[in-house]
């Protein structure tokens, strides 16, 4: 018997959960209890319907590039409310590295990272079914 985990739609959706967890956490330590860079914080409640969403729409059949075009959307405003956020936000970072130091640009990373994960998953998808279409 082998797992394939991710393969199915319910392991799928819960390995979503579980990165909007990671990045949720992350999240909070950006924020620092309110004196560091909060806007991941606010932005990461979008994850746990949004990583779900994405790993189970990236291998739905048939396929379902509305949604997938919804997503695209979500990404853009989401990206646009960050942005914003972070440059409202940004006579943290020094402060914030200052006191956190190396640690502190790892979380930065691992959050970045896994906010662009679900956005590249989604681009890819469209971009592959495009092709196959």
């Amino acid at each position: 018997m082998t797992i394939r985990f991710g393969r199915s739609p319910g392991s799928s959706v819960a390995l979503g959960l579980g990165l909007a967890a990671i990045g949720t956490i992350l999240g909070i330590f950006l924020s620092g209890s309110g004196h560091g860079w909060n806007t991941p914080l606010f932005v990461s409640v979008i994850l746990w319907v949004i990583f779900p969403a994405t790993l189970y729409l990236i291998q739905a059949q048939p396929q379902q590039r509305m949604l997938l075009f919804a997503l695209a959307a979500i990404a853009l405003i989401a990206d646009f409310v960050l942005i914003k956020g972070t440059i409202a936000e940004a006579g943290v970072f020094p402060l914030y590295l200052q006191v956190n130091g190396a640690a502190g640009l790892v979380i930065i990373a691992a959050w970045v990272a896994l906010w662009l994960l679900w956005q590249l998953l989604v681009i890819r998808a469209l971009l592959s079914r495009r092709a196959d279409a």
